[in-house]
């Protein structure tokens, strides 16, 4: 979905769950291997603790994916982020200096990755947008938002380039 400069929400993505498999093998692992302890030890009572392992990942991740929520608005990313304290961060996108892409391997097979932001904005320099599905699409859509920012407030980004020695 694209919407025109001056308009409302363009999209809104949250952390993938997909980042989370990771955590769930281990959890699943160490389940297993809790409830092959608890049964060798004669504990066989206990041993559907085996399961909390997985419960508290499958809490972890949930907790992550509702805690954060990054909005795409035609002139700028809005980043809130907690559970029971909320902070909201605003990046204006005429201010952004550069983006970049970030996937590791499973990343890339299955399609999530992180999405870096950095601008010349006081509070907010640096932005991560992480662990988002296509974050290709995102990089592409917050690229081409930058480019008609800079060219609506005719903002041009001036580099200072490190003094040459003299020979």
């Amino acid at each position: 979905m694209t919407g025109q400069l001056g308009g409302g929400l363009i999209e809104e993505r949250r952390i993938s769950g997909k980042a989370f498999v990771a955590h769930y093998v281990a959890a699943a692992a160490g389940g297993i291997l809790l409830a092959a302890i608890l049964m060798m030890t004669g504990l066989i009572l206990f041993s559907p603790l085996a399961v909390l392992p997985v419960l508290g990942v499958w809490a972890y991740a949930y907790c992550s994916r509702i805690g954060s929520t990054y909005s795409l608005y035609p002139d700028r990313l809005e980043i809130e982020s907690g559970l029971l304290n909320r902070k909201i961060e605003n990046v204006d996108l005429f201010r952004v200096r550069d983006v970049g892409l970030r996937q590791g391997l499973f990343g890339r097979i299955a399609n999530f990755g992180d999405v870096y932001i950095h601008s010349t904005d006081s509070s907010t320099p640096d932005v991560h947008v992480r662990r988002i599905d296509a974050p290709k699409e995102f990089y592409q859509q917050v690229r081409q938002l930058v480019a008609d920012n800079r060219a609506k407030s005719r903002t041009m980004i001036v580099e200072e380039a490190p003094p040459v020695p003299e020979p």
